[in-house]
């Protein structure tokens, strides 16, 4: 691959991704919409001939699909950093429940859904499988931009989003019988004594090596290289890199050193890699699969199914631990999206037989349908879903203001006030 376009496609998908998120806001919806829209834009032009791939080289691109992954790891890994572990600690029991039910929900519409379409029951089975694990990166996008990710429906929705990403990879060995579904468990179990336990109570102490090294933004490089190292570890035991960077950050949280370099983070991420991944995802979207009749008649199904057995498993399961109706649609709505996972899913099932070569490109056309539609529909219902509690927060804020001012004024006043003068 020629450097060069290389460069070029970076340079224009940064520029169209920063304008769509401006359009969006511009009409009051959140902004990575109009990366994802951006995106389609510049993927299509390629899919229909208008411009060559070796000139905006976005698919099939190893380097594209790479920066992409960071986007989505960076993601994360700040979404672990702004969560606080006591409200981790408090909806877990809730966050539990609602991922079981979250997953098993969809995945048996799925299968019954695709069984009266006359698939086989293998078949129908890995098809569900693919509606079952959320893409955590635009709710965390979209709650991050409406200040609610510290909430308790934000933090249970990340616990979740990272319980759903398990159980679905250990549905699918399953389903393809490609691996051990109890050495899986052990890994995972490995995993998260390595960074929940052994991390969590020497991590002070690696931040203190990385102070005490004195060079230029020291701690910045160490911590970046923890999240690049638990991602790495995730990766390689059970291909979840996103999941590794979450567990760094919530290890990080609980320092304050973790929190004051928040903004520093949040720059790199939303100057290049996080609009990169959502400007990536956009593009995988080919819109000639809306010509195939077998394809769209799928993606109904299947979006239909995603979108309700996602709501209702997640709401359920939250309404069944105590909350609220409006904090269990939050929940729901929050696992709308599929993007990564779901794809991965599919690939495995293709290789792995569970799905046939013969319906391999329909349930490929059908997943890219329904995953868009996932995409698109989720960040103006979640803007939706908590507007009452973002325009809660904004008064909060403005009475905090004029309570400020207040108080200002009243101690300007009192050092104008004349002072008495005492006669002798």
């Amino acid at each position: 691959m020629d450097a060069t376009w290389l460069l070029f496609t970076l340079g224009v998908a940064l520029i169209f991704g920063k304008i769509g998120d401006h359009l969006m806001e511009r009409v009051e919806l959140p902004g990575v919409l109009g990366e994802i829209l951006m995106g389609m834009i510049l993927g299509n032009l390629v899919y229909f001939g208008l411009v060559s791939p070796e000139y905006l080289t976005l698919h099939p691109s190893d380097t594209f699909e790479f920066l992409a992954k960071l986007g989505i790891i960076f993601l994360l890994f700040l979404g672990g950093l702004d969560t606080e572990v006591e409200m981790l600690k408090k909806t877990g029991s809730i966050a539990t429940v609602s991922t079981v039910l979250g997953v098993f929900v969809p995945l048996i519409l799925g299968w019954f859904g695709l069984k009266l379409m006359g698939y086989p029951s293998r078949e129908a089975f890995a098809g569900g499988i693919l509606l079952t694990a959320t893409s955590i990166g635009i709710t965390v996008r979209v709650m991050m931009d409406l200040g609610v990710l510290r909430s308790e429906v934000g933090a249970a929705s990340l616990s979740a989003s990272v319980m759903d990403d398990f159980l679905g990879i250990a549905l699918i060995i399953f389903a393809v019988g490609s691996g051990s579904v109890l050495g899986l468990i052990s890994k995972m179990a490995v995993f998260f004594i390595i960074t929940g336990i052994v991390a969590w109570y020497t991590v002070d102490k690696y931040l203190r090596f990385a102070e005490w090294l004195h060079v230029e933004k020291g701690v910045l490089a160490m911590v970046l290289a923890l999240m690049f190292l638990f991602s790495a570890l995730a990766q390689h035991w059970f291909d979840a890199a996103i999941e590794g960077a979450f567990m760094a950050g919530i290890v990080l949280s609980r320092l304050p050193e973790g929190k004051k370099l928040m903004e520093e983070i949040k720059s790199i991420a939303y100057g290049l890699v996080v609009p990169i991944f959502f400007v990536y995802t956009g593009a995988m979207l080919d819109l000639r699969v809306f010509a195939s009749r077998d394809a769209l008649t799928l993606a109904a199904v299947l979006s239909i199914i995603a979108v309700i057995g996602k709501v209702a498993g997640r709401g359920f399961g939250a309404i069944i631990m105590g909350w609220d109706f409006k904090k269990s649609l939050q929940m729901g709505i929050g696992s709308i999206p599929r993007t990564e996972v779901a794809l991965v899913d599919l690939m495995v099932a293709i290789h792995g037989g569970a799905i046939p070569q013969s319906d391999a490109q329909k349930f490929i056309a059908a997943t890219l349908i329904f995953i868009t539609v996932s995409v698109l529909i989720t960040p103006p219902l979640l803007k939706w879903a908590f507007r009452e509690d973002v325009e809660a927060m904004k008064r909060g804020e403005m009475e905090e203001r004029k309570s400020s001012i207040s108080e200002t004024k009243k101690k300007i006043a009192e050092t104008k006030k004349p002072r008495k003068i005492l006669k002798r």
